[in-house]
């Protein structure tokens, strides 16, 4: 497509913000049918006058190609140029009008008129730093394309018309495949290149209109998520793909930045498990879960035993998206593992047992009256109740006060005499819970009548903490 022609349709622009009715009639741009000033077109310039005739600026639009984004070019009575990217270009037919909008984006013209004020500071200096940045640009990219085209012609890459990639000695070494999944005015392509194997190296999407290609950028993105600006001007879409300038670069690109095409399936498997184990490595640095800290657990029957901690709260394959629809019945924060030389020995939060990770230690029990925290597992099977390990924040002669890991605003009050923990906060099964609600469940936990539920904030851990505290002074014989 030849860049130079102006483009009928400049689509999948910026909106306009500008509501104003445009119409240029007999020499005058009229806003909203008021006539606003005196236009006059020499080819591509248009030339605005305010309405006494007297000259104000011009302006003409440079359409970008595949490597750049289109612009405005204003020109003061001074001989200043400012160089503007296209503030907005609402779908038109009329170059006039595209330009009129640019105009009221710059303030230059008002629905009062044009703005000499605006227009006087406008150009005061001169800009061409768009034409000059996107030159040095240019540079640069033919440089890597030249430096692509040297490297690839020792090889002597080339395109068959079937997609077929050769090289000089007629090994075959991938292929590439353009596939339209545009409509008749827009065409939409998808560049991929594969390997021997099939196996998709990179891919390149674009359309047939330079204007949206300049906006998106024209990007080679390959399997391993690098990206690469591709140079292609003149581009000839629809013919042998032996012909496509863009096809051919693209497989220059590629081959010139180390991927060699051919059998690359090893590599790209490698890749891919190094990535999944990176990710996975990721998320378990993430959770909540705690991988091998030194520490000891004390089992049911009180032996305390030494060695590496491991416990999930929570599911790493849920974090990565692994297996979605696939009911998960563990009961994360239920079994904590304690390796000793090499050998792991499992314990259950439902056997009351204690263990510490670092400088962290936790209890099994299982959490009571905490409907309305989501204090569970996850686990599809946590509907029918289940023990898990709550972290300690303050233990006295056997009773504790602990916070889910998971939710660790929530605290609970576990005595010793009593099987489970007890929530004593606010949160309910269907909202907000009454506080006479929870002065019942605390008098029926604690049944202790020297205990005043109203003295104590249970919706904090110094407020658990104190009740704890009491507990010991003046209910426990």
């Amino acid at each position: 497509m030849n860049t130079r022609l102006f483009l009928i349709f400049t689509i999948f622009m910026t909106i306009s913000t500008f509501s104003q009715e445009i119409k240029i009639k007999k020499g005058e741009l009229l806003l909203d049918d008021k006539a606003v000033a005196k236009v006059s077109d020499k080819g591509r310039v248009y030339s605005f006058s305010d309405l006494n005739g007297k000259p104000q600026f011009s302006a003409q639009m440079f359409n970008g190609d595949t490597t750049e984004k289109g612009w405005v070019e204003f020109k003061g009575e001074n001989g200043n140029v400012k160089e503007v990217e296209f503030s907005d270009t609402t779908f038109s037919l009329n170059m006039g009008k595209i330009l009129v909008r640019n105009a009221l984006a710059q303030g230059l013209i008002t629905l009062d008129g044009i703005n000499e004020a605006k227009v006087n500071e406008f150009f005061q200096t001169n800009d061409r730093s768009l034409t000059e940045g996107r030159a040095k640009t240019k540079i640069m990219q033919q440089e890597t394309s030249d430096k692509e085209d040297k490297i690839t012609n020792e090889i002597g890459i080339r395109i068959d018309n079937a997609g077929k990639i050769w090289d000089k000695n007629k090994v075959l070494l991938g292929f590439i495949q353009r596939v339209n999944t545009g409509n008749n005015i827009v065409l939409n392509y998808e560049y991929s290149v594969y390997e021997n194997n099939k196996i998709r190296i990179a891919k390149l999407n674009c359309t047939n209109n330079d204007t949206y290609n300049s906006k998106n950028g024209l990007k080679v993105i390959t399997y391993d998520n690098k990206q690469a600006e591709i140079l292609v001007t003149n581009n000839n879409f629809g013919g042998p793909l032996s012909e496509d300038k863009m096809a051919d670069r693209m497989v220059k690109k590629l081959v010139a930045n180390g991927y060699a095409l051919g059998d690359m399936k090893n590599t790209v498997e490698g890749f891919f498990d190094e990535k999944s184990q990176t990710a996975e490595n990721n998320a378990k640095s993430d959770s909540k879960n705690i991988y091998n800290i030194s520490g000891y657990v004390i089992d049911k029957a009180g032996d305390k035993k030494e060695g590496s901690i491991t416990i999930e709260f929570e599911s790493i394959n849920a974090k990565l998206g692994r297996e979605k629809g696939i009911a998960d019945i563990t009961n994360y924060g239920g079994t904590v593992v304690l390796n000793v030389n090499g050998k792991d020995e499992f314990f259950k939060a439902k056997d009351g047992v204690k263990f510490c990770a670092g400088e962290r230690c936790f209890l099994g029990t299982q959490g009571s009256e905490d409907s309305g925290t989501g204090n569970n597992s996850g686990s599809q099977l946590s509907v029918f109740g289940e023990s898990q390990f709550f972290e300690i924040q303050s233990e006295n002669d056997g009773n504790y006060v602990l916070n889910h890991v998971k939710n660790p605003q929530y605290y609970y009050l576990k005595l010793a005499n009593q099987s489970k923990a007890i929530y004593l906060g606010e949160k309910g099964g269907f909202g907000k819970r009454k506080p006479e609600k929870t002065k019942k469940i605390f008098d029926d936990y604690v049944s202790c009548p020297g205990l005043d539920f109203s003295k104590y904030d249970t919706k904090t851990k110094e407020g658990i903490i104190n009740i704890l505290n009491d507990y010991q002074t003046t209910c426990k014989k």
